[in-house]
């Protein structure tokens, strides 16, 4: 019960047990008034009456006694009229009940009148012949007395009235300053950590906003000062101080990571880009002018490989840099490279280059080789661009893996038609708990049956990219979200459901309208669905998340950011998203138990985490050693396959 009410009720009690006891006084003395004043009017009547009715009585005329008795009691005045011989013989006896017209019979009942009798004695000269009893109607009395405490009520309901809505008004500025320490307290639980800027006059309630303004300032440096040394010592281990691209261990990290994931798309590809005149440059301009070629090389080979979802560059040290291209068959390749060999080469009359002979490429598509073999088949290509053409593109000799290749309609056609048909699979990959291996959630993997290999599902990351780009990924992700509501509406499931969408549904207002209508029109469905989207998703579309976030958290509906760790995403950055969720990516998470950088890292991603009240989720967990580490590092949970496959 919230403090003010507590208070009002307080007040409500105190003002109503002051009115108990002053009614109850009032009334009790206005009773007692009133009993004396009926005892003194019967008391009169008595002596009046027998004074009047001496001679009459004396003479025997009981006729005029009895008229004159009769003259008295008619006014209606008297309960009780009796005269009397000296042997108690009543002459004349005139009785009437007790009834109080307009006076409710509870209240005659609570406050009981018996006015007392009163009597006078009727003399004849010095010779006493009888006496006169009188006792008065408290009709008049109970009337008076209801009408006093009918005024007493409703004196103290507008007393009351006013008592409590000056004590509301005088407790809402009082507790003013406790409403503002609650929003201060739930927004420093939602990662913000705002000052109450208006003291209180209460001394008490300065001190306590005084106290909490001071946590909110130093919880808020304090992970600011956390935020900021993880990030300096991120960039340091593993981020190229020049370009701002991922430094050559970084690579190696991600390289090892792609070829030993069983999740990862089997068409992809290695490029080694090369600058040829980075040396003169440094000579003849200087090492500032040599840097500023390097971060350009860096600008202008990301912009060029933005339209390729999940792309990861490097710069490998000197004048290398190296492209990981997800989702392309060897044609698709020698497309991305002759794309960043142009890129590259605009830099000759911008920069104002010695040569128009910028850089050169070589690539080598995935055919199942180990990492050492892909990098030295791919810096063999590099060599050969080198002897031919200026800004030449070369890629080794070897075949890619015997996977399908398919052009840009053909998946669309693929997809629509899977759509259509609904033959489409969501397998499910248990994420469990590290304290008691409960299972926390189970995250959902999209397959489509591949028509050109009888029985192979193809995965995701096969065909994803390439459709997102053509505009379906907002259909795909309808139908997928559509059949995962389906069946928590027909089997609701004891966890949630943890589902990947993909990066252009963040502005598909459409469908976040759909989802949010079908989730109404399905109670606690909300509850059982986690939505994910890959960190370079998240940063790059931070306010459709918001959006996203806004509309459905308050159903219910958590919110997680996929492959963490996997970019250089500033950790101060996780504050403004609000997200439920981080699962760090397997990359990091796959040499735990050997490396104790990443060990470092993984460390200080779970405690920024943990102090943003987010759940850190381990992904990639292949050996029992690195669920060791995971658990020892205090992570919250974690999925891979040694947990078991998706199925």
């Amino acid at each position: 019960m919230r403090l003010s009410l507590q208070m009002l009720l307080l007040v409500v009690v105190l003002v109503a047990l002051f009115f108990v006891g002053s009614l109850s006084i009032s009334v009790h003395n206005s009773r007692a008034y009133l009993a004396s004043q009926l005892a003194s009017h019967a008391q009169d009547a008595a002596t009046s009456l027998g004074l009047s009715a001496s001679s009459h009585a004396a003479d025997g005329d009981r006729a005029m006694v009895t008229a004159m008795v009769n003259a008295v009691f008619h006014r209606g005045d008297y309960l009780e009229i009796r005269f009397e011989d000296l042997d108690g013989e009543s002459w004349i006896e005139r009785r009437t009940e007790s009834v109080a017209e307009g006076v409710p019979g509870w209240f005659v009942r609570l406050l009981p009148l018996d006015p007392p009798p009163r009597e006078a004695v009727v003399m004849a000269g010095w010779r006493q012949v009888g006496r006169v009893v009188v006792r008065s109607h408290p009709g008049l009395a109970y009337r008076q007395l209801w009408q006093t405490s009918r005024h007493l009520l409703n004196l103290f309901l507008l007393g009351a009235l006013g008592v409590l809505l000056l004590g509301w008004v005088g407790l809402r500025l009082l507790l003013r300053p406790l409403d503002a320490v609650t929003v201060q307290a739930t927004a420093i639980c939602d990662r913000e950590f705002p000052v109450v800027r208006g003291r209180p006059f209460t001394y008490e309630f300065r001190r306590v906003v005084d106290a909490m303004n001071r946590l909110s300032g130093r919880v808020s440096t304090m992970l600011g000062d956390a935020e900021r040394t993880a990030d300096g010592l991120r960039s340091q281990a593993y981020q190229d101080p020049v370009t701002g691209l991922a430094n050559r261990r970084r690579f190696d990290d991600l390289l090892g990571h792609r070829i030993g994931d069983p999740e990862s798309p089997p068409a992809w590809g290695l490029l080694l880009l090369q600058l040829n005149d980075l040396d003169v440059v440094n000579r003849d301009r200087g090492y500032a002018d040599g840097d500023r070629l390097l971060r350009e090389t860096g600008r202008v080979l990301q912009e060029a490989l933005s339209r390729y979802e999940g792309a990861m560059l490097a710069r490998l040290g000197g004048a290398d840099f190296a492209i990981v291209v997800d989702a392309v068959d060897r044609a698709g390749l020698m497309q991305v490279g002759t794309a960043a060999a142009g890129a590259v080469a605009a830099l000759y009359g911008m920069l104002g280059l010695p040569s128009s002979d910028v850089s050169h490429v070589g690539g080598a598509a995935f055919a199942g080789q180990d990492a050492g073999t892909l990098l030295a088949e791919a810096d063999q290509a590099l060599r050969k661009a080198q002897v031919q053409d200026p800004n030449a593109v070369c890629l080794s000799d070897r075949p890619s893996l015997s996977v399908p290749v398919r052009a840009a309609r053909d998946w669309r056609k693929l997809v629509e038609h899977a759509l259509e048909e609904g033959s489409f699979t969501l397998l499910r990959q248990p994420v469990v708990g590290c304290r008691d291996g409960e299972l926390l959630h189970e995250e959902l993997f999209l397959r489509i049956v591949d028509p050109d290999r009888a029985g192979s599902r193809m995965e995701a990351a096969e065909f994803v990219p390439t459709v997102a780009a053509q505009g379906l990924a907002g259909r795909l992700d309808r139908a997928v979200l559509d059949s995962v509501l389906r069946q928590v509406d027909e089997a609701p499931p004891p966890h949630r459901l943890a589902v990947n969408l993909a990066i252009p549904t963040l502005a598909d207002e459409d469908l976040l309208g759909w989802l949010a209508g079908r989730l109404h029109e399905l109670p606690g469905g909300g509850r059982s669905l986690i939505l994910e989207w890959p960190e370079y998703g998240a940063t790059a579309h931070a306010a459709a998340l918001r959006r996203w976030i806004g509309r459905l958290a308050p159903i219910g509906v958590e919110f997680s950011i996929d492959h963490f760790g996997k970019g250089f995403t500033s950790f101060a950055f996780l504050r403004s998203l609000k997200v439920d969720c981080l699962k760090i990516d397997g990359s990091i998470v796959r040499t735990l138990d050997q490396a104790s950088d990443d060990r470092f890292l993984v460390k200080t991603i779970t405690d920024i985490g943990h102090g943003l009240g987010m759940q850190v989720v381990a992904e990639s967990i292949e050996s029992e050693a690195v669920w060791h580490a995971v658990r020892e590092l205090g992570l919250d949970a974690g999925r891979g396959f040694w947990f078991g496959r998706p199925n």
